[in-house]
């Protein structure tokens, strides 16, 4: 009998972060996906669960604020893919620099209505940036589940989607309603359209569930590749 897998969404911090609880049915062991922040969210999620390894779809800074004490209280490995390095290091030298984290689009709205919510600190505890490799095609034993790493980059150069049992964790590779942001000096939006029209392959009933906001499948969102194409983000 193949094994069923369960999603549980926690969402966390400024961004309203999907983090992601996989396990299968009736099993114990877990991946978490996207430890944003809210350390304390994250590990009451996984109350109960025996969690194998963190995984990051990408390393900006709103999937990662959380990894620091989630992997000291857990004990298990960061996986990420390696073409994603310079993210990181990146996101911090941006931060140190302005004062705050790079939110996007949203940025100029959130330090509008309250800077403090993106306010970068030297006293907050850091990702050291460790991580094991994990690469395109690479197979994850979650328990009974087998879970299929697929390289999606264009929002980050080493973005990572899941795929596991009909359902994609899509990281913020793709959206409802689009690809994710992309831009200088690390994206780049036909890299992107080529990792989507990959995940818009999968079979119409596949579950998008995106690093944040609500989820999709595949037959809701594959009719508009052209228009996204054509808009240009």
């Amino acid at each position: 009998m193949t094994a069923r897998a369960v999603l549980r969404r926690v969402v966390v911090g400024v961004l309203g972060t999907n983090c992601w609880i996989l396990h299968a049915h009736g099993d114990r062991r877990a991946l978490i996906v996207d430890p944003g922040d809210e350390p304390g969210s994250v590990l009451d999620a996984v109350a109960g669960l025996d969690v194998v390894a963190v995984l990051l779809t990408h390393a900006h800074f709103d999937h990662v604020l959380a990894v620091p004490e989630v992997v000291e209280e857990l004990g298990v490995p960061v996986l990420a893919h390696p073409a994603d390095r310079p993210v990181w290091p990146h996101e911090i030298a941006t931060a140190r620099r302005t004062g705050h984290w790079d939110a996007g689009t949203a940025t100029a709205d959130l330090l509008a209505r309250d800077p403090a919510r993106l306010a970068f600190s030297t006293d907050v505890r850091l990702w050291d940036g460790v991580s094991v490799p994990i690469l395109d095609g690479q197979i994850l034993h979650v328990g009974p589940l087998a879970v299929h790493a697929l390289h999606t980059p264009g929002h980050t150069p080493g973005g990572l989607t899941v795929a596991v049992d009909g359902h994609l964790l899509t990281g913020d590779t793709l959206f409802p309603g689009g690809p994710g942001l992309t831009g200088p000096p690390l994206s780049d939006f036909p890299v992107i359209i080529r990792s989507v029209r990959r995940l818009l392959a999968y079979p119409g009933a596949t579950g998008i569930h995106p690093g944040h906001g609500r989820s999709t499948t595949v037959a809701a969102e594959l009719p508009h590749l052209d228009e996204w194409i054509a808009r240009g983000w």
